[in-house]
């Protein structure tokens, strides 16, 4: 199963690279038939209500309305509150050390290459060990809904 998923990553990451829509800037020529994106100076910041360091590039979906597919970073220290998503997430790791755990599983620790699935309405939780990039891919609308302390 592990050496599946392994083979899986580079799939994802070229998959994600080449579905990046068009309000990115890039460097490439107009019948060139592959399009290559440096995300260097295209984070900005997740919005006025998103918590202080939460940074992101959108490649493509609305994630008001539909199934969407971006790269976040964080910075070292950032917590991830307990918390669940209508929508299941696929999150490969880019950069950096990210501790994971979700209601009935073991804490995990996730670097650059790791995949996983973390299927809708499971609430998880996690903290960046050092700053974190990770590339998520939704498949539904976007959805944060915090898990009260003490429920």
């Amino acid at each position: 199963m592990q050496s599946s998923i392994r083979r899986l990553v580079p799939v994802l990451l070229a998959s994600a690279l080449l579905s990046v829509s068009s309000t990115l800037v890039f460097d490439a020529l107009a019948d060139d038939s592959m399009l290559v994106v440096n995300l260097a100076g295209k984070f900005q910041s997740c919005g006025p209500d998103a918590p202080p360091g939460c940074e992101h590039v959108i490649f493509f979906g609305d994630p008001q309305t539909e199934a969407f597919q971006k790269v976040y970073r964080f910075p070292k220290g950032f917590v991830f509150p307990k918390h669940w998503h209508e929508a299941n997430e696929n999150l490969v790791m880019v950069r950096g050390f990210l501790t994971i755990n979700a209601e009935g599983s073991s804490e995990r620790s996730m670097k650059a290459g790791d995949f996983v699935r973390i299927p809708a309405k499971v609430v998880h939780w996690g903290v960046c060990t050092e700053e974190c990039v990770f590339y998520l891919s939704v498949d539904g609308p976007d959805s944060f809904n915090l898990v009260e302390a003490g429920k």
